[in-house]
């Protein structure tokens, strides 16, 4: 993930940054939408049809937010190292 002090990212590091700042909107106007008796629920508008279809994106970005601390970790633990240490 680390070459000599910069991060490396992935397809899949941006992909689930994606799938999480959608997911993060989305839950935004959940609630924004219950203060004002609305389904602003975007998933639910778009694929109100198709349940199962619904069901698979929460749970890509329930993984996706999982991945992503995972990723804000091995930041975190990359930046705490000493500079002169190297990272297997």
């Amino acid at each position: 993930m680390q070459t000599e002090g910069r991060v490396r990212v992935s397809i899949v590091d941006w992909a689930t940054l994606a799938l999480v700042i959608v997911g993060a909107i989305n839950w935004g106007l959940v609630g924004v939408g219950q203060f004002l008796d609305e389904n602003w629920n975007v998933v639910n508008i778009i694929f109100e049809d198709f349940a199962d279809v619904e069901a698979g994106i929460y749970v890509l970005v329930g993984l996706a937010g999982l991945y992503e601390l995972y990723f804000a970790y091995q930041l975190y633990s990359g930046s705490a190292r000493p500079r002169g240490e190297q990272t297997t």
